[in-house]
């Protein structure tokens, strides 16, 4: 989960977004790669996406859904925020906020580093950006929004053992264990779903990654855990030999 690419000053760390809200601490290697770097590198500046979960015209999302996914989740959709109502927002929105309200969490990796980089004024920058992003999620075929909603609702309670699971997996620093938990899970079998998520972006990240192999800044890489593992994962992409960094204290 915290790797060395050999012979540069970049590193990577596999991060989660969230954390179970029975286990919310930051292990100490997280903290120890943080220390370490002049500059970080995230996937993306997740508040700009907030605007673009709704769509600006064209027919409510009641209309894209199986009526019973429809009925279901309306019944049990936030009334009032950024998300409501249900009907105004784009598919792949509620697809990927869908399992965040079946889970009780709290915040990840990324929002904790991004808020003690601003008090210790270390720059830090992104790898992608929002339109970028959008078009990522916006390639998910309805099909398969479709089917990860039936699948998840066919199941309330599995993004929360999934989450846990996935999380005991990550404080091991055990990315195929990680990796195995997340491949249980419906919704990510889904080919066009993890194509988008994750395949298409690794392979748009490579080459952003490798412009800073020639820099003599201590560089860290954060991106979900799940790009480092599985097929064309973020790692092959690159080409590069990488070596495990062992926890200190």
């Amino acid at each position: 989960m915290y790797l060395q690419l050999t012979g540069t000053q970049v590193r990577l760390l596999g991060s989660m977004h969230l954390f179970p809200a029975s286990s919310p601490r930051m292990p100490a290697w997280v903290s120890q790669a943080f220390d370490w770097a002049d500059t970080l590198v995230f996937e993306s500046d997740a508040q700009s996406i907030l605007p673009f979960l709704k769509r600006e015209t064209g027919a409510s999302i009641e209309h894209a859904l199986p009526p019973d996914v429809w009925r279901r989740l309306d019944a049990s959709w936030p009334s009032a925020g950024v998300l409501a109502p249900l009907g105004d927002l784009r598919p792949w929105a509620a697809m990927m906020v869908a399992p965040t309200l079946c889970q009780r969490v709290v915040e990840g990796v990324e929002p904790r580093m991004l808020r003690e980089a601003a008090a210790q004024s270390k720059p830090y920058r992104y790898l992608e950006t929002v339109d970028e992003v959008v078009a990522s999620l916006e390639s998910i075929p309805l099909p398969a929004i479709c089917t990860g909603l039936e699948l998840l609702l066919a199941d309330l309670t599995e993004p929360q053992r999934t989450l846990e699971r996935m999380q005991a997996a990550w404080l091991q620093r055990d990315l195929q264990g990680l990796y195995d938990v997340a491949a249980e899970s419906p919704m990510f079998s889904l080919p066009g779903i993890r194509s988008a998520i994750l395949d298409a972006r690794n392979l748009a990240w490579a080459p952003r990654v490798r412009e800073a192999f020639d820099s003599p800044e201590r560089t860290l890489v954060v991106v979900g855990a799940l790009h480092l593992a599985g097929p064309d994962n973020l790692i092959d992409r690159l080409q590069h030999p990488i070596e495990e960094i062992a926890a200190s204290g």
